[in-house]
């Protein structure tokens, strides 16, 4: 493969971003099922149950209050939808007409879905409904604009999110990289371990080797021109003693110059490169001119500005 495939292979890991999967099903679960249930309280919805004492079907219309890129229709499918009676036993049944799908770019009084129900349950999941979408929407958007930035050059999240796995959903329907999913899914060998082992990336390797470990990529984290140099060496001589990884180098915290000659010192088409570190959408076409594969920012799920989204029931 070349390193464009390679990084697809490593970084874009979109198999494990859907509901087939357990684990994000759980992750989904998480701000659907538990939000309502913290929203519902211990008593329900007060101000709904007194202003409607009696059972009312209603139609609601989801709006968006803005342009942007459509992300959580999915899982408010499953939220209101497919998923067993029995995880929602305060509220009652949804029949929702969908209107767009993720990814979708909206505009400012589109209507994304219409949702039928007993006005008691539909008030009920409002927020729930209204969070997810503007906090998915939001952080697709966001990455968006960034990649378009970044050219050819992959931007990826980092395990610096606020919303886990949907988070990274949400930046990888923005059109940006997964990066590493949790701790057991791929090697990053970061300054915590290096420094307590002298920054010896050919120790570091072999112990690597020894573990026979069965991932996508190891990933180690380097802080110098030097560094990268010899980070290289030590995958080249892994890879003949039979790593099978993915290898990848990334530059910490290194300048776009000092990036840009350490490029220049290397040639492997078995490694892919990565800057991180202090990358913001105002510097990331800075960082992408210099010849890495891939770019991971934490802001692309940090400070992100939700979508603004409103329902309408008539």
């Amino acid at each position: 493969m070349n390193r464009k495939s390679l990084r697809e292979f490593s970084h874009r890991a979109g198999q494990f971003l859907t509901l087939a999967n357990s684990t994000y099903k759980q992750w989904v679960f998480r701000y659907t099922f538990l939000e309502l249930e913290k929203d519902l309280g211990l008593l329900g919805d007060i101000t709904t149950a007194a202003v409607f004492p009696g059972k009312q079907m209603v139609r609601g219309k989801i709006v968006a209050r803005e342009s942007g890129i459509l992300c959580g229709i999915e899982e408010i499918r499953y939220f209101l939808v497919e998923s067993d009676a029995a995880f929602k036993p305060r509220v009652g049944e949804f029949k929702v007409d969908f209107k767009f799908k993720d990814g979708d770019l909206l505009s400012a009084g589109d209507v994304v879905m219409e949702i039928e129900a007993e006005v008691h349950d539909l008030l009920a999941v409002e927020r729930v409904v209204l969070n997810l979408l503007s906090r998915m929407s939001g952080v697709a958007s966001f990455t968006r604009s960034v990649a378009e930035k970044a050219g050819d050059v992959m931007v990826a999240a980092t395990r610096k999110t606020l919303w886990g796995w949907l988070d990274k959903k949400a930046v990888l329907i923005g059109g940006g990289g997964t990066h590493r999913m949790n701790l057991a899914d791929s090697v990053i060998v970061k300054d915590t371990h290096l420094d307590n082992v002298g920054r010896d990336f050919t120790l570091v390797m072999g112990r690597l080797l020894d573990a026979e470990l069965d991932c996508r990529f190891v990933e180690i984290e380097v802080e110098s021109v030097d560094e990268v140099r010899r980070c290289v060496e030590a995958f080249e001589r892994a890879f003949e003693l039979g790593l099978k990884s993915v290898g990848v180098v990334m530059m910490d915290n290194m300048s776009p110059a000092e990036i840009a000659d350490a490029m220049a010192r290397v040639n492997s088409e078995k490694i892919l490169f990565e800057a991180s570190g202090g990358i913001t959408e105002k510097n990331v076409a800075d960082y992408a001119a210099t010849g890495v594969d891939i770019v991971s920012m934490g802001c692309l799920t940090g400070g992100v500005k939700g979508m603004d989204f409103g329902m309408k029931v008539g």
